[in-house]
This record gives C-alpha cells, sequence and structure tokens, in this order.
C-alpha cells in the first residue's frame, strides 16, 4: 500500500488534547499553517450521555466488566479520544496551578493566567448553584478547621443547569470548556484537522524534526507528513509512544497517575437529601502543603454510580449503592503521587504507588471521615474506596509526567531532536494533585508565542498532498 505525503506545514500537532487544540487554534491565528492529527473523530455525537463514554467516541474502551483501561497492574486509567481528548471527560474543576514547580525549571507562567483563565471559561459557581448539602457540608468543614472554598469551574453558567448529572460525560448544553471549541476555531482559521490518524514517529533529517510517519486507523495506510516543526500533545500515555518509537531515551520511564478516590457516608434521615441531587464539585479544598485534594463528588446518575461498584464489588455492590444513594454524602480526593510508573513500549501502563503516596490518601481517608461524622453520618456507614491493594480499586485520571521537563525535554520544552516539542502533561515536571486543564492551557499559552518566534516569517504557504 503506497505512503499518502502531506506536506507544506509550519506545525505538525501530534494529539487533539486541550493542549494540542488550544495550541492549533493560536497558531492558525498567527497565520501559521498548522495539522492537528488526533486517533479519534471529531465528534459530539453521544455527548452527555454514559453511552459516549462506553461506545468509544470521546473515551478508549475496555472490555466488561471495566469501564477505563486497565494497568499492567489491574487498575484503571482514564483515557479521553476524539478532538478534545480528556476535556469531554473531566468534571470542569478548576485546579489554579501551582506555579513553583515551572520556576524551579525557568518557565514564568504567571503573564500568561488570565488570558488561559479567559480561554477556558474559568467562573466561580454561582449561590444559587450550592444546595441545601454543599452548603452544609461547606460550613461543617470550615467549622472544623477546614478551608473548603466555593470552587472555580471552566463552566459557561449562563448555560448550565443546575443538578445536572453529566458533566463528565461531556455536556450537550455547550456549557463546559473542551478543547473541542478551540479545535473548532483552529479549523475555521485554516488548520487542518486529521482525524482517525494515529502518530507513530517523528520523521528525523540532520537531527531535526522535519515531519511525522502516521497511520490510519481505519483502514491501515500510512501518511508521511512533512512540516517545519512537531510538537507532540498526545498526552502522558501517547506522547511517551511517539518519543519511544522516535528513539528519544528516557521517555515514559516515570509517570504520575493522579490517583482519585475517595469516602462515602449516609446522611440521618431528615431534610436534607444527597449531594448526588445537587450540583456537583462546587465546593473544594486544596490542600497543597500536605499534596490533597478533597471535594464534594461529581454528581453521578443514580444508576452510574450504582453500575460503577460493580468493578470492584460485584453485583450485590450495585444494589447496596442503588438503595443507599438517596442519602449519600461523598467527598472525591486527589493527590500528588511520586510518579512511579511506565509506560511500556506497546503503549501499555504499569503504575505504582509509594508508600508516601498509601500515606497521603490515609490521611485524606481521616480527614473524609472528620467530615463524615460532622454531617451527622453514622460512623458504620462511612465506606472508604480506592485501595492500591485490591485489584481494579484505583483509578488513575490524568496521567502524566513520562516526558517530564529537565528530563526528556528541556525548559523550552524541546526534545534532543531539533524542532521536536512536548506541549502536554507528560511534560509537567510533576503531579499537579488537582484538575490540570488550567495548568495545561496556561502552558500552552506561554509556549505559543515562543514557538512562533522559532518559526519566524509568515508561514509556509498552502498546504498541499502529494503522492
Amino acid at each position: 500500500m503506497a505512503v499518502k505525503r502531506l506536506e507544506g506545514f509550519d506545525v505538525i500537532i501530534a494529539g487533539a488534547g486541550p493542549c494540542g487544540c488550544v495550541l492549533a487554534k493560536d497558531l492558525a491565528k498567527a497565520g501559521k499553517k498548522v495539522i492537528l492529527i488526533e486517533k479519534g473523530g471529531n465528534s459530539l455525537k453521544g455527548i452527555g450521555t454514559m453511552m459516549g463514554m462506553l461506545n468509544g467516541e470521546h473515551m478508549i474502551r475496555a472490555r466488561f466488566p471495566n469501564i477505563w483501561q486497565q494497568t499492567l497492574e489491574g487498575h484503571g486509567v482514564v483515557l479521553g479520544t476524539g478532538v478534545g481528548g480528556g476535556s469531554y471527560l473531566y468534571a470542569g474543576i478548576t485546579g489554579m496551578p501551582q506555579l513553583e514547580p515551572f520556576d524551579e525549571v525557568g518557565i514564568d507562567l504567571r503573564p500568561h493566567l488570565e488570558e488561559a483563565k479567559k480561554e477556558t471559561w474559568v467562573s466561580k459557581t454561582p449561590d444559587e448553584f450550592l444546595g441545601p448539602t454543599t452548603r452544609r457540608l461547606l460550613e461543617v468543614a470550615n467549622s472544623i478547621g477546614l478551608p473548603f472554598q466555593v470552587a472555580y469551574r471552566h463552566i459557561n453558567f449562563d448555560k448550565c443547569e443546575y443538578g445536572c448529572q453529566t458533566a463528565s460525560f461531556g455536556c450537550k448544553r455547550g456549557a463546559k470548556w473542551m478543547g473541542y471549541y478551540a479545535a473548532q476555531e483552529a479549523a475555521e482559521h485554516g488548520a487542518r484537522l486529521q482525524t482517525y490518524t494515529d502518530v507513530r514517529s517523528v520523521i528525523i533529517e540532520n537531527g531535526a524534526a522535519a515531519g511525522v510517519i502516521a497511520r490510519d486507523v481505519r483502514d491501515g495506510h500510512y501518511y508521511e507528513i512533512r512540516g517545519q516543526a512537531v510538537v507532540s500533545t498526545a498526552g502522558g500515555i501517547g506522547s511517551a509512544g511517539i518519543l519511544t518509537r522516535s528513539g528519544i531515551r528516557g521517555a515514559g520511564l516515570r509517570l504520575f497517575g493522579d490517583p482519585s478516590f475517595g469516602s462515602t457516608g449516609l446522611l440521618p434521615a431528615g431534610d436534607l437529601k444527597s449531594h448526588f441531587y445537587e450540583h456537583g464539585t462546587s465546593i473544594a479544598f486544596m490542600d497543597d502543603k500536605n499534596g490533597c485534594m478533597y471535594s464534594t463528588n461529581i454528581t453521578w446518575s443514580r444508576f452510574f454510580w450504582s453500575a460503577y461498584q460493580v468493578m470492584g464489588s460485584g453485583l450485590g455492590g450495585f444494589w447496596k449503592v442503588y438503595k443507599a444513594y438517596p442519602r449519600m454524602v461523598s467527598i472525591m480526593n486527589k493527590i500528588h503521587d511520586e510518579g512511579v510508573g511506565r509506560v511500556t513500549y506497546t503503549g501499555r501502563v504499569s503504575k505504582t504507588l509509594t508508600l508516601a503516596d498509601e500515606d497521603k490518601m490515609n490521611h485524606c481517608r481521616f480527614v473524609n471521615e472528620k467530615i463524615l461524622l460532622a454531617m451527622g453520618c453514622d460512623r458504620r456507614t462511612i465506606k472508604h474506596a480506592g485501595f492500591s491493594h485490591v485489584k481494579g480499586g484505583m483509578s488513575f485520571g490524568h496521567p502524566g509526567g513520562t516526558c517530564p521537563m529537565g528530563v526528556v525535554v528541556n525548559r523550552n520544552l524541546e526534545t534532543p531532536i531539533k524542532n521536536c516539542f512536548v506541549c502536554d502533561i507528560s511534560s509537567l515536571p510533576g503531579a499537579p494533585s488537582r484538575p490540570p486543564v488550567l495548568t495545561l492551557v496556561t502552558l500552552t499559552k506561554w509556549f505559543a508565542p515562543r514557538l512562533l518566534e522559532r518559526l519566524g516569517g509568515q508561514g509556509a504557504g498552502p498546504a498541499s498532498p502529494a503522492g
């Protein structure tokens, strides 16, 4: 089968997650000839529904009864697919960037933070979106010395609906920011969206990137795509694979997982009902001192939240949670894990938690229990989820750190291959211990003008297929 050749691009962007979409938009608006390559599609099919995840449109599918892809140890890894990537699947919580780790490698993100907030629709949760149970949890946490605050979100609340239970499936009302919207704007400014195409490796000539080799995932034919610069924005797993297959040493030998876990308890009979009937993740506490995050959980539907238990507890877990759902309070946690893990040459993930990680998780459970008891939950009803010693017990929500600054890429995000860069969660210097979208888009806003300066000129002229 003949290799198809595409050429004439200023920048080849491999992966249409949040970073790739925003970078494509900013470069296209600056007049550069850009191709944004994505392994998945460019569709909102099934958005706002569980099937949009399970049918493979917006999330890489796993085999039943698992919902997420599995690590070699049998734990879950959440991986988005399609134009927009992981921004389809996040709850829209804004985690303000931790700037000091970037300072240490010589990157000052501060001048770009406000632009990134505007890009990603950051706004504070309005008072009318705080339900009675959420308000009570906020009061209780503050009264015992835990500085929970009303959360900022990547949401246009003018379009949002109180009590919506579909944020993590995408938003059919268009209220939650996703990279998808930036990609459509990139296309309006002339960027080419090349979907269902998997970038395999970088073409290297005279020590510099000259393009990529890519494969059509539907019919198997190959592309040779030529351009002045290559930027991998394929995420923590994808970028590690591209660099490894391009001969770059050290890629994929570290991995933070952003473990997600939590605790639940049942409210006593009374006026308060489960916060699942309210607006989810609307209050939070970023405990940077201990590397922990706390928030009210995502407002999963009764069926989905019950079905989720099947992975760890079988059908018995489904019925227990289904019955308890109307009085359930759930606190979600993330920690700054140490990044012990790897991505294999074939793209499989191995992820291990250290004793320090386990200690942070136990601290979160201790704090969760204090809150739930103060809420009036019966101690006998308090349950903790997310244990690494239970197969399938852990979920890793934002895998990254596989091509970190100072190890695989330099302070300009450039690899040892000249004009080959990595700008995504894989290049972060450490785990964010919080939803990473704002951090990633701020980094992209820092990177885009520097790449434009490197390219110089007005672009390479019209891109065209050849051969």
